[in-house]
């Protein structure tokens, strides 16, 4: 009996270090994944007279304080839309969120505020699917009491994410 016991241990410790090695392999390989998608270009239109580009798909304004940004990520339309469905961090005020269509294609979005060294900023965010394995990630912030011309140029650029495939 105890010999079987001893053996069912040892198969158990096995399996588990084994299972913990597929996993590990697995976390690397979509770090790795996603590391590749956050390198890759967005095409996105950008309005520079306000943005100064700081990365290939990001842009910023320092006075007011803005930011248009844009990424592919390793994630399904379907797992995007339940990370949007759980409760955000306290650092984030959801003031809308859901599903709409524009320019033909159903885009998930999600408006709120949050706090940034002291300021408020509005927030934009639209996920779009790519492909069955990838979106693309929008997010357009801007400091609240802002020229509307930040907020309409992060509206625009956020149009020019939105398209068909």
């Amino acid at each position: 009996m105890k010999k079987t016991l001893f053996a069912l241990c040892i198969l158990f410790i096995g399996f588990n270090a084994q299972a913990q090695t597929e996993q590990a392999e697995v976390d690397k390989q979509k770090a790795a994944r996603a590391m590749e998608l956050m390198s890759k270009k967005v095409d996105m239109t950008v309005d520079e007279e306000l943005f100064m580009a700081v990365t290939q798909n990001t842009y910023v304004s320092e006075n007011p304080k803005a930011v248009v940004m844009a990424m592919m990520i390793p994630e399904t339309y379907a797992d995007s839309k339940k990370k949007m469905d759980t409760d955000m961090s306290n650092k984030f005020n959801v003031t809308s969120k859901g599903e709409k269509e524009i320019n033909g294609v159903k885009v998930l979005y999600m408006n709120g505020t949050s706090e940034a060294e002291g300021v408020t900023l509005n927030n934009t965010i639209y996920c779009i699917e790519y492909d069955a394995n990838t979106c693309i990630m929008f997010i357009g912030m801007v400091e609240e009491g802002a020229d509307k011309k930040y907020t309409d140029a992060i509206n625009a650029s956020a149009q020019s994410v939105v398209k068909k495939y």
